[in-house]
């Protein structure tokens, strides 16, 4: 099976559009932000293309990018053609101020460099790398660009998916050179780079694995989530089908329920968010008054304090109770415990399997309604 960064991606946001996009193979139109991100591309591969003698200048990048924007802005909304042209313009021009002069002995190996490389035996990872560039040291920096104006924060960064990806690539293609990676975020002009750990690359191939097992067994179930709101893909799923109403339900209004419900819960919320603040002032108060009681305005606050063990220190615990036979009686299997196991890297994965099929599962509902979000500061993956 070939597997790319976007596919599991697809899957591990929702498993619907996995098979929507991937398997149905439904066209969708592209979004803005794509067409403007791939113009955003095409000038930084023409100005890094290892093919060129020199380094182009800035006004050939920008050409670059014009020729790349008008070929696409046809299927970008009228009214915002001009203001993506200008931000692309303004965004490869602070590039190139910050990026062409660069340190001495570093060049570019690779632009849009494709790789198809064995995973596990049977499966291959495929992709595309925005840029390899060689350092002074002769070893490799992977470079990945990001167009959109939203950035993550850094521990969200430090786990990219996709540059670990590109990271088990770049040892595969280039192999004996030490390899580090690069997201950079051309709108803000922000490098970050990231050494990956063998233990994290570990991590990244045990979730592709999880992919890939879901995909082959057929599992694509629909997973709600804020991502529904401006998915592409919407009109298609199963979930957004209009329902066929009975005749006693075509009186509800569904929609006041809706607003009311989220309203309702916004407001406990918040209201949970004060009343805590609330309850603290009130014991500072106590305690100030060194007492753990007081009457004022006609209403009466008391204080029960005591203590709850948090730990327990188990070699101490079993001297105790060992002896008594009583050890096994605080050694009963713990599903907190048991989920944690099965979230670390002690089990094989077969072994692992084998403990998730002997728990007994019950259906659990979770309602959650809330305002319909927006797309403007979605991460836009290119």
């Amino acid at each position: 099976m070939r597997i790319s960064y976007s596919q599991c991606q697809a899957y591990q946001t929702c498993p619907q559009l996995y098979k929507l996009q991937y398997v149905d193979r439904i066209p969708v139109p592209a979004t803005a932000d794509l067409h403007f991100g791939s113009a955003v591309h095409e000038a930084l591969h023409f100005m890094y293309d290892p093919q060129h003698l020199k380094l182009p200048s800035v006004e050939q990048v920008v050409e670059a990018f014009m020729a790349a924007w008008r070929a696409r802005q046809a299927e970008v909304p009228e009214e915002q053609q001009q203001s993506y042209f200008e931000q692309g313009v303004l965004m490869l021009q602070r590039h190139y101020q910050s990026h062409s002069r660069r340190e001495q002995g570093r060049y570019t190996a690779a632009t849009e460099q494709f790789f198809s490389i064995p995973f596990d035996g049977e499966h291959r990872l495929t992709g595309r790398i925005d840029r390899v560039d060689v350092l002074p040291d002769k070893g490799l920096e992977v470079v990945d660009y990001k167009t959109s104006r939203r950035m993550p924060p850094q521990n969200v960064m430090a786990r990219d998916a996709q540059l670990a990806i590109y990271r088990m690539a770049a040892d595969a293609l280039y192999p004996g050179r030490e390899a580090t990676t690069a997201l950079l975020y051309v709108f803000h002009d922000y490098e970050m780079r990231l050494t990956q750990t063998p233990e994290f690359l570990a991590e990244k191939q045990d979730e592709i694995r999880d992919v890939i097992a879901g995909i082959q067994a057929q599992d694509f179930e629909p997973r709600p989530g804020s991502h529904c709101d401006w998915c592409s893909y919407r009109p298609h799923c199963q979930l957004y089908r209009a329902p066929v109403l009975p005749e006693n339900l075509r009186e509800v209004d569904i929609a006041a329920l809706l607003r009311e419900y989220a309203d309702l819960y916004a407001r406990e919320k918040s209201a949970g968010r004060r009343l805590e603040l609330v309850k603290q002032e009130i014991c500072q108060y106590l305690d100030r008054c060194q007492t753990e009681r007081v009457e004022e305005g006609g209403y009466v606050a008391e204080r029960r304090k005591w203590k709850r063990p948090a730990a327990w220190d188990e070699q101490r615990l079993r001297e105790l109770l060992a002896p008594m036979g009583l050890w096994d009686k605080v050694t009963q299997v713990s599903s907190a415990a048991v989920r944690e196991l099965l979230k670390s890297r002690q089990l094989p994965r077969e072994t692992k399997r084998a403990v998730e099929s002997a728990a007994t599962y019950s259906e659990v509902q979770q309602l959650r309604v809330r305002p319909v979000a927006s797309p403007e500061d979605e991460e836009i993956e290119e």
